[in-house]
């Protein structure tokens, strides 16, 4: 089976430990850089059609996004030509890096029209494919984005600290992740409004990429007010800017579990690996209310409106986000092997 991509965390969890199924490896694009799956070839098989041998199936995950809708239909076309059954996964009905949805839908619905079986993350967004593109679409759940073996040892820390009760004099610590600051990421009205809402025995520390700050301080780049945002807040004794370098899996996940809640700065989007790795770390998660992001954390949960960022709504949330109950903890081995379960028998019935 083609995965599009092979290489990615999702992917890894949700259909390496299918049984009867080979995943086969994505091809190495940069020798310099053998991890990197983008741009796919795979997606080029009207014009290419020998990046499709050795495969019986093909599942589109990500990574789409370069191709236009209109070598989207004819990638479909191709898949049909050699009766490939194609399975496609709706991760994103609204792409979080793009500005405008509409090219995004456009490419996506070529997708969904032309799969042998759709397969998305929550109901609600299986309710918007229907009425979208009259396509039923199966719900199976995201599972775990990181492995066990890199979140579990850091959860005593945690425990030790007291999340709903941390002791005196203790600061709790509110964190964001700006990453590259790429299109879909808030920062000039979210957080300075977050800085405000901090109760006081609270402080923000936000993660950027340092060469994203850097290339965003030039007065011509498109999120220079974002740079000048953090330039001022970096000012403010509580506020911590956090400029980094490309952090491995384990660092990143080490950074996130010494935060008592994280703040997702999403402007737009349908779910989020984000999220995933929230519940990895069991760390508290303050949700933008876009898309089916709180459907997908499946419970009660602190949220805000990232349209009009409010210090008295993020107060209230960042309060609900540490006063509520511990994040549960997942059962890694039991959730990866239902949802490979549910992609196996997916793939046998598109075959079939």
């Amino acid at each position: 089976m083609r995965s599009v991509p092979a290489g990615h965390d999702y992917v890894r969890h949700a259909v390496g430990p299918a049984r009867g199924v080979t995943v086969l490896d994505d091809p190495v694009l940069d020798p310099a850089e053998p991890a990197r799956w983008w741009p796919h070839p795979a997606l080029e098989a009207a014009e290419r059609p020998g990046v499709l041998e050795d495969a019986d199936l093909v599942h589109v995950h990500f990574g789409y996004e370069h191709r236009s809708p209109e070598q989207v239909a004819e990638f479909v076309a191709a898949l049909r030509a050699r009766a490939m059954p194609l399975v496609v996964t709706v991760h994103d009905l609204t792409n979080p890096h793009e500005p405008d949805p509409a090219a995004h839908l456009e490419r996506t619905g070529h997708l969904v029209r032309g799969a042998s079986a759709v397969l998305t993350l929550t109901a609600g967004a299986a309710a918007e494919i229907r009425e979208r593109w009259g396509v039923d679409a199966q719900v199976v759940p995201h599972p775990r984005l990181v492995p066990a073996a890199v979140t579990e040892p850091l959860r005593p820390a945690r425990a030790s600290r007291g999340h709903v009760n941390p002791g005196p004099g203790r600061v709790r610590t509110v964190g964001v992740v700006l990453g590259s600051l790429r299109a879909g990421v808030a920062a000039e009205d979210l957080l300075p409004a977050l800085a405000d809402a901090l109760p006081t025995d609270a402080r923000l520390v936000v993660m950027i990429r340092a060469d994203a700050l850097a290339a965003a301080r030039d007065p011509g780049h498109p999120r220079h007010a974002a740079a000048l945002a953090l330039d001022r807040l970096a000012t403010r004794p509580e506020v911590e800017v956090r400029a980094h370098d490309h952090l491995p899996e384990s660092d990143l996940c080490a950074a996130l579990a010494g935060f008592d809640a994280l703040v997702l700065p999403h402007r737009h989007g349908t779910h989020s690996g984000w999220l995933e790795l929230c519940r990895d770390l069991g760390l508290p998660p303050v949700i933008p209310r876009i898309g089916y992001l709180v459907e997908q954390w499946g419970h009660d949960v602190a949220s805000y409106d990232p349209a009009s960022p409010d210090t008295a709504e993020l107060r209230e949330a960042v309060g609900t986000a540490f006063g509520g109950p511990p994040v549960p903890v997942r059962s890694a081995d039991a959730e990866d092997a239902a949802v490979a379960d549910a992609h196996a028998a997916v793939y046998r019935a598109a075959l079939s």
